[in-house]
């Protein structure tokens, strides 16, 4: 046997046929992320985030056993701001369904933890993982533990002084789970379609991907913000606010350019116009593309991604954000974000392997 052969047996090709089963475990990390993101904004707008006030990796996966044990967490929950000035009236039956959204949400990231690093391993020891696909997934490993640490360290801001967490953390902890979801299924892309890519191949299209991307980026940014602040509540009006263009109160607050950022009014402004600009811009960049034969119909999925989001952001203000909604619109920033990158991959200039 040649040495060629003994490489061959050792370490298997990268082609796509002998990567199906790492491509079948990164796609099912996608649909549990994905997953996590509905279950996330459930507990948040269920206001079930701070129903847990300690962190136990280990032992915090099992619920309370007992009655005693749920009076004791229950204990807990009553030390903080968001129980003594808003929930006083809440009884134990109440907790515990608050409890419930919050105990699967980190007990989810739990189960993925093990989806992501038990079959690492088993791919790792056949030689399925090696060179630069060990080292993407080495980064997403490391990037599922940053996701959790920062979903504790959001957690942390509502627990001595604010009756809601931070929306700045959230929308660290949200675009952290989100550049993971991207990570991870730009592998799927480079594995399926065994063409490596990375940067913009020069092209006019190429280009305009990325610009788009960092315009998506920017209003996932603000959709957190629209979460955090529970700034969708307010101004449940289309196309006008309160009749205006601008509501009268977004400046209300400071007066400047934080309330933009700060204050519901001004985040929701911010958020329904960036909605109009992002589809606007998504459409003609699709319409435009149509004929593009290197997108492969990416251009199609992507049109349908964004007039979707779009008709779900504007359904969920008018309807005062129904759970259902919220969710679903949640989910289509994640279906749109699969579709833009789906367009950038194609366009990507191939690295060699």
């Amino acid at each position: 046997m040649t040495p060629g052969a003994v490489a061959s047996v050792v370490s298997p090709p990268m082609d796509e046929g002998h990567m199906r089963p790492v491509i079948a475990w990164l796609l099912t990390g996608c649909i549990m992320i994905a997953c996590m993101v509905a279950i996330g904004g459930i507990t948040r707008l269920t206001e079930s985030g701070l129903s847990i006030t300690e962190w136990k990796p280990v032992t915090g996966a099992l619920p309370p056993l007992g009655e005693a044990a749920w009076q004791a967490e229950f204990e807990k929950y009553k030390r903080i701001p968001e129980y003594q000035l808003l929930n006083r009236d809440m009884d134990l039956a109440g907790f515990k369904r608050i409890f419930f959204w919050e105990w699967l949400h980190r007990n989810w990231g739990r189960l993925m933890g093990l989806v992501f690093f038990v079959p690492f391993v088993v791919f790792w020891r056949r030689g399925l993982l090696r060179g630069w696909l060990l080292r993407r997934a080495l980064w997403i490993m490391l990037g599922g533990a940053i996701v959790a640490a920062l979903g504790w360290f959001m957690v942390v801001s509502g627990l001595e002084k604010n009756t809601d967490v931070s929306h700045y953390r959230l929308a660290i902890h949200l675009c952290a789970a989100f550049t993971v979801l991207a990570l991870v299924l730009w592998t799927v892309f480079d594995l399926h379609r065994e063409r490596r890519t990375l940067a913009a191949d020069g092209t006019g299209t190429a280009k305009w991907a990325r610009w788009l991307m960092v315009l998506l980026a920017v209003q996932i940014v603000y959709g957190a913000f629209t979460a955090g602040l529970d700034a969708g509540s307010v101004a449940n009006t289309w196309p006008l606010m309160h009749g205006h263009f601008l509501s009268e109160q977004a400046f209300n607050y400071t007066g400047t350019a934080l309330d933009l950022v700060d204050h519901k009014e001004g985040v929701q402004f911010i958020h329904r116009n960036l909605a109009w600009l992002v589809a606007a811009v998504f459409i003609a960049f699709a319409c435009r593309e149509r004929r593009n034969a290197t997108l492969h119909g990416a251009d199609r999925w992507l049109f349908v991604a964004v007039i979707a989001q779009f008709v779900l952001g504007v359904l969920t203000l008018v309807m005062q954000v129904p759970i259902v909604l919220g969710v679903l619109h949640q989910l289509g920033a994640v279906l749109l974000l699969a579709a833009m990158l789906n367009v950038m991959h194609r366009t990507g200039r191939p690295i060699s392997r």
